[in-house]
This record gives C-alpha cells, sequence and structure tokens, in this order.
C-alpha cells in the first residue's frame, strides 16, 4: 500500500532539487500511480501543486517560527516542513494534528529521528498561531513586499505590475491565479443546439458546465477527472482551450478559402480554431520547431477530423522563402514569460527571472524577423502572447509597425460584447489601437495579449 503522503513528499524532494527541469513531474508521477483511488491522487496534486504555489508564503510562515532558516535545513526535512505547512494553513479536510503526527512519523522513518522534536514543535507552533501570522506591512516599498509574500510571486514582478497597473489592480491579478480554475473547452461547432446538446451529455456523468459569457461555443467544466473519458472528446466534438486563446481566431476573423500560417503552434489550439473556420477549401500551416510538439499538433488535428491542415517541424527563427507573401493571415503567438498563466502553470513563477525576460523579447524579435513576410500585401498578423509585459507586448507591435510595413487594425467591432461593454478596463480605447491586453481574472479569463496588425504597401 502505497504512503501518499510520502508520495507527496517524493515529488517535493525532486522538486526542490531540480527545479524548472521538473516541470512534468508531479504528471509523470501521477500517471505512474494511475491505479490509486481518485481522492488519493487528488490529495497529492493538491498539497504538491499548493506547496509550488505558495513557496514564498510557506517559507515565510516556517522562518518566523523556526530557529533553523528554511534555506539552511536539510533538503528532506525542508520538503516535510513546507508539506505539513501547506496542510495546516490550507487544508479544511486535514485536522492539523494529522499533518503534525504524520509528518513526525515520515521523520522517523527516514531516519531523522533526532529532528522529531523540531519538526513536531515547529508544526504546532504554526498550527496555534496561524490565524495570528504578521506579515509585511502594505507601506512598505509600495506594497510589493505585502504582495510578494500573501501571494507568493517574486517580489521584482509585484514591482513591475505595480508600477504598470497599481496597487488594487495588481493585487487582484495576484488572488485570481491562487483561485480554482474551470477547465474550458471550445466546442468545434458554433450551433447552439449542439453545444447544448453535448452540454447536457457531460452533466449526464456528473461534470458541473458552465456556459461561458463571453463566447456562446466555450463552456467551463468542473469535477473532471480524466477529459479524455469525456463524452465528446474521441469523437472531436471538442478541444481544450481558454477562451483568451479563442479570441486570437475571432479577432482574426479568417474567411471560408484562406490560408493561414501559424508558426508557433503547438499543441495546436489556434490552427484547429482556423482551420474549421477557413474549411475545407483553405489551408492552415500549423508549425513548431520540435518533432514532439508536431506529434501533439498532429493528436489534436486527427481526433477534431481536420484534413486541411499541413503539420510540419520547422524553426520559426530561419526563414522560409516558401512561405513569403503566401498568408492570408499569419499567426505570431510567439513564446514568452507566460506571466498570463501562472494560474494553471504555477512553477513559471518560480522559474522566471527579471533577466531572462530580455532574451525573450530578442527570441520574439528574431520570430518576428524571420516570418513578417510570409503575410500578403493586405494580409493580417496576429500578434499574440499569453504574457502579462510590456516589452513583450505593446512595445513590440510599435517596434514591428516601425520596422516593417504593418499598421494596426481597428477591431472593436470584433471584441465580444462582454468584454467591450466593461469600460472600466479601457478595452475601446486599446481596440482602435488595433490590440487588446486582458490581465488574468478581469473577464475570468488567462491574461492574455492580442493584436491585429495589417500588412500595407510600403
Amino acid at each position: 500500500m502505497a504512503n501518499i503522503r510520502e508520495i507527496v513528499l517524493n515529488i517535493l524532494i525532486e522538486y526542490d532539487k531540480e527545479g524548472s527541469k521538473k516541470a512534468g513531474l508531479i504528471k509523470d508521477v501521477l500517471e505512474k500511480y494511475d491505479y490509486l483511488e481518485t481522492r488519493d491522487k487528488a490529495f497529492i496534486k493538491r498539497i504538491c501543486d499548493g506547496c509550488i504555489e505558495r513557496n514564498i508564503q510557506i517559507d515565510y510562515v516556517l522562518d518566523s517560527f523556526s530557529k533553523v532558516e528554511v534555506k539552511k535545513m536539510q533538503p528532506f526535512i525542508r520538503s516535510l516542513m513546507r508539506m505539513g505547512v501547506y496542510q495546516i494553513m490550507f487544508m479544511d479536510s486535514v485536522p492539523d494534528s494529522a499533518a503534525c503526527n504524520e509528518a513526525v512519523k515520515l521523520a522517523q522513518k527516514h531516519k531523522f529521528t533526532g529532528l522529531k522534536g523540531f519538526v513536531n514543535g515547529v508544526l504546532r507552533n504554526v498550527s496555534r498561531n496561524k490565524d495570528n501570522i504578521t506579515y509585511p506591512d502594505k507601506a512598505l516599498n509600495g506594497g510589493a513586499d505585502h504582495l510578494s509574500v500573501l501571494y507568493s510571486v517574486p517580489k521584482w514582478l509585484c514591482t513591475m505590475w505595480l508600477g504598470d497597473y497599481g496597487f488594487e489592480r495588481t493585487e487582484n491579478i495576484l488572488k485570481f491565479f491562487l483561485e480554482p480554475r474551470p477547465t474550458v473547452i471550445r466546442c468545434t461547432t458554433t450551433d447552439t443546439e449542439d453545444v447544448a446538446k453535448l452540454k447536457k451529455e457531460l452533466e449526464d456523468v456528473g461534470v458541473v458546465v458552465r456556459e461561458n459569457p463571453i463566447l456562446s461555443y466555450a463552456l467551463e467544466l468542473e469535477k473532471t477527472d480524466n477529459i479524455k473519458y469525456l463524452p465528446g472528446f474521441a469523437e472531436g466534438r471538442f478541444a481544450v482551450q481558454d477562451v483568451s486563446s479563442m479570441l486570437v481566431t475571432e479577432i482574426a476573423a479568417p474567411l471560408k478559402g484562406q490560408t493561414v500560417i501559424d508558426v508557433c503552434a503547438a499543441p495546436g489550439g489556434k490552427s484547429m480554431h482556423a482551420a474549421q473556420m477557413v474549411g475545407e477549401e483553405g489551408k492552415v500551416f500549423s508549425r513548431d520547431v520540435s518533432a514532439a510538439k508536431k506529434e501533439l499538433i498532429a493528436e489534436n488535428a486527427d481526433r477534431l477530423g481536420l484534413n486541411n491542415i499541413a503539420i510540419e517541424t520547422v524553426d520559426a527563427k530561419i526563414h522560409d522563402e516558401n512561405m513569403k507573401e503566401n498568408g492570408d493571415i499569419l499567426y505570431l503567438d510567439v513564446p514568452c514569460s507566460g506571466l498570463g498563466i501562472i494560474g494553471r502553470k504555477s512553477d513559471i513563477k518560480q522559474n522566471i527571472r527579471k533577466e531572462k525576460l530580455n532574451d525573450l523579447t530578442k527570441l520574439q524579435w528574431d520570430i518576428v524577423k524571420a516570418c513578417w513576410d510570409y503575410v500578403k500585401v493586405s494580409g493580417t498578423l496576429m500578434y499574440s502572447t499569453c504574457t502579462v509585459n510590456k516589452a513583450e507586448n505593446e512595445q513590440m507591435i510599435t517596434k514591428i509597425c516601425t520596422d516593417f510595413p504593418f499598421e494596426p487594425v481597428d477591431i472593436t467591432d470584433l471584441i465580444p460584447k462582454y468584454i467591450l461593454d466593461n469600460d472600466r478596463y479601457n478595452i475601446k480605447d486599446t481596440a482602435k489601437k488595433g490590440y487588446i491586453q486582458l490581465l488574468p481574472g478581469e473577464f475570468g479569463t488567462d491574461g492574455f495579449f492580442i493584436a491585429k496588425l495589417k500588412r500595407v504597401d510600403r
């Protein structure tokens, strides 16, 4: 019989040791223990994800109660203590006594008998005082210290967003990252009756389904175990895709028979969406840099029954003369810092470094330089990222329009009413300038940047 907490502990030790090299570690371990009960797998995932996404706060709490700093603890004890603190502070379903006792048992089992008293004493002290912890004052450094600790986000990132968006909007972003998120799917039909039929079939097998207020063909799912076993998946009636990503094709508005070139396509959500819009008489070139990513796109295309997609392994940084002026629409969904999807991939905030942002903008520009002329004169360039960083977004499209023959397109009429009518976020102002920046959570979506540019004859 597997010890569930020991599985969690081993994951945390490996993650602490390997960091960014182990981004898929939790998924791999859950597949290894697929025979476990659903509730046990959920328990493992909850604690591992929680310890990663709350790491700064957990370490702050430990340092507040332990005479030994977290960074000086032995790796095994450090991960054990983090696991205990997370259960005590964020899991009402686990009695504090159980979190403490199980941690002590694991310390003893792994020959740390001499530290049993330390483990027990610190965790019980946290348990007694968890509602009275003093966090950094909001008045310090414009609130950056406070937000960094309370929401476990690097201080430099809090400082950057405070400068761009102010305290209230920044705090709302950080709160959203920690909220449970539904799985969002794009129905492969926009027919309201077909969408309603799929919704009922999903509800009949116990899935909680909500209609998305932005797009009528998007559904939000909760209480799903393995999405591959849900009604409609094998038949290609839906694809997993956030609404923010769906909006790229909504705003691109491809027409029947057009050619779309997607140069950084994996896992293929935008390519699939575009392929359905251009129809059998149209064509989508769906490209990415590795064979593994090509295979991922191919799996999705095959499941959705799409035959108008050419899937190719191509490095977007290298110009392809065969593609020159071949596309009616060019998708540049470039590699980015991913700051808009931290709520779905909490390891991003652990691995991203301020200096890495400059490397990413260089990579993005290299791709733009190599691919800009793939779109025909009067054609459309769609530039998008899943980040919230002006250097990767607003500043990038300004540079594109300065250095290459493009100008922004007013996209006001292409923005869904639910977003456009919310005047609080100045969406109308930026839409006239050809772009929208969705901040995480403001419309229930991931953070996403979308710009539409027209190639002009100059």
